[in-house]
């Protein structure tokens, strides 16, 4: 049975919600109302109190209760929804708003082509007639938490657009809210501050080769005192930010873990670090369950914890987080560990394994930049696809990818990097090449197309026998004369070819990068080096890019870029700026 929403500029349903909707089944109603009639040129009605407005027409029905279809959305996942046809009426509901929100933009996805591509760009189709047939139509998404770390994605509308429940984004309640988190970081020193507590407790902090630790320590996880500290920090935090359901007891971002003998006898039996860290996280997690059900403690396998103790599960309310910090993103990390077993990658999937069956709540901490360099991209467009999928086959619920999260701007290709997760954290097992190609087009246009795309796949061959560690410079393996030499010339027919402002302006931003890789690469005193640098520093100040390497000051990084051949040189300058919740 085919259903013409709109034909010839006219509107043949109305869009309704239910008699008491959610604010944000009004917003996913006045949305496709919106997109509707930019697409279509045909204005479909929209009520939003049933009760007052008889049905007249053929219907849009926005949520669960909408009219008296009470569409059954029991089996889905809380961000999951479905899009579902009774007769002539169509139904988009999530079992929470948010779901249905996102109900409504994979319907404008299917139907007139919606794509969010940036938080500046999207693109849909003009549609002359809007038919739709038979509809039955279930999402969930593989991962329950799908978290984009960069700075670009912390854009409410683009992370809603795009299906993300990012904590960092401020995406309000109106608009499907989030899975919000009070702390998602190293919180060891937040709930027993050293401090506070050192001069009258020394024994709350790590014991190392036989002295207690004020500065970069760790916590005494097995000491009576600590526990009863860090659980009233932890109810009290919980009770003065009742709108956050996840709460961080976490290690600090250091080693130094407590080797006292209670500590190092617990270790020793589970043969890991991770032993005291997740006994001391579950009896938080028992003490708070029954007053706070909903409630879930986060805490992190990384570095000295990332082995798991195997026989020791983690509580149904407990979050294990999993680093892979220490790895490399040229090509999937299943790939490396059968190539080597001794890699970093191998040591990865083992504890991804063991992980895996220890936990509920598995999330990944995974990374998609270069914090060395943030304007060399990080070509990571094939790995992160396989990887993601590894992480849903042991049973990962949850992935943040960490990219450039600086304030402004970025170059390297980072847009790119931030669709392509954005899109891959719903569904893993999309086609990568499609998403890319998609990209592409509405990002630099149909002209520029075969220029930039050339270049991304000259990246990814460059992958197929060079590393890709978090930190490296213009000097790393899989940037060669000849890979420089060829992308120079793609951008330039790039922006030759460039038809509109919007397309030009950000193909010139991501020559940025090729800019920085030029002119670091040759030595001091080249002549066309402080050139080429001053063209640098005019674009990245142009284009708005705060850092072009981790938590350093812009002018730091350019002094350094003029002094020292691949930027090697070092700086003492570490500007740990504040991180917003």
């Amino acid at each position: 049975m085919d259903r013409i929403i709109t034909k010839n500029r006219k509107g043949y349903y109305h869009i309704v919600t239910s008699k008491l909707p959610h604010e944000a089944e009004l917003y996913a109603a006045s949305t496709l109302y919106q997109y509707l009639y930019k697409s279509t040129g045909a204005i479909v009605p929209f009520f939003s109190s049933v009760e007052r407005c008889p049905k007249r027409s053929p219907e849009i029905c926005i949520g669960p209760a909408a009219r008296d279809i009470h569409a059954d959305v029991s089996h889905l996942s809380d961000d999951g929804f479905l899009i579902k046809t009774f007769g002539e009426d169509i139904v988009i509901a999530g079992k929470t708003p948010r779901g249905t929100v996102y109900g409504v933009y994979y319907f404008l996805e299917k139907f007139i082509g919606f794509k969010c591509f940036t938080k500046d760009i999207e693109t849909f189709e003009k549609v002359d007639m809007l038919i739709v047939g038979d509809l039955d139509i279930v999402e969930n998404p593989v991962f329950e938490y799908r978290e984009v770390y960069f700075r670009s994605a912390f854009d409410p509308d683009f992370c809603v657009k795009n299906r993300l429940n990012s904590n960092m984004a401020h995406i309000p309640k109106e608009k499907g809210g989030k899975l919000k988190f009070f702390n998602c970081h190293h919180s060891f020193n937040e709930l027993v501050p050293p401090e506070v507590y050192f001069e009258s407790h020394p024994e709350y902090f790590s014991l190392v080769n036989g002295e207690r630790l004020r500065t970069n320590t760790q916590l005494c996880l097995t000491n009576e005192g600590v526990f009863q500290t860090a659980r009233a920090t932890l109810r009290r935090w919980i009770r003065e930010n009742p709108d956050c359901r996840v709460f961080s007891v976490a290690q600090n971002d250091w080693r130094n873990y407590c080797t006292c003998p209670d500590c190092k006898k617990l270790d020793d039996q589970y043969g890991t670090p991770a032993a005291t860290m997740i006994s001391f996280v579950n009896r938080l997690a028992d003490d708070i369950r029954e007053d706070y059900p909903d409630v879930l403690i986060h805490t992190f396998a990384y570095q000295y914890t990332r082995k798991a103790p195997l026989g020791l599960h983690a509580r149904d309310n407990v979050i294990v987080r999993l680093c892979n910090i220490e790895c490399s993103w040229d090509t999937p990390m299943e790939i490396q560990a059968a190539r080597n077993p001794q890699s970093e990658a191998a040591g990865f999937i083992e504890n991804l394994g063991q992980w895996g069956q220890l936990c509920k709540h598995l999330y990944i901490w995974d990374y998609a930049c270069n914090f060395k360099s943030y304007l060399m991209p990080f070509p990571n467009y094939k790995s992160m696809p396989q990887n993601l999928r590894t992480y849903h086959k042991n049973n990962v619920v949850g992935v943040l990818q960490q990219g450039n999260f600086s304030y402004g701007e970025a170059s390297g290709l980072t847009d790119l990097e931030n669709y392509l997760a954005a899109r891959l954290l719903w569904n893993p097992y999309q086609d990568e090449d499609e998403i890319i190609n998609e990209f592409i087009r509405g990002v630099y246009g149909e002209e520029c197309f075969p220029y930039l795309r050339t270049y991304v796949d000259l990246l990814l061959k460059a992958m197929e026998t060079n590393p890709l560690p978090l930190y490296t410079c213009p000097d790393a393996a899989f940037i060669t004369d000849e890979l420089v030499e060829e992308a120079d010339r793609l951008f330039h027919q790039a922006m030759n070819a460039a038809e509109t402002e919007q397309h030009l302006r950000y193909v010139q931003k991501e020559y940025l990068s090729i800019l920085f890789i030029k002119a670091a690469r040759l030595e001091p005193g080249h002549p066309e080096r402080n050139a080429l640098i001053d063209q640098l520093y005019e674009g990245v100040r142009f284009f708005g890019i705060s850092e072009i390497r981790e938590r350093r000051h812009l002018e730091t990084s350019f002094e350094n870029l003029r002094n020292s051949r691949y930027a090697l040189s070092k700086d003492n300058e570490y500007n740990l700026y504040y991180v917003m919740r």
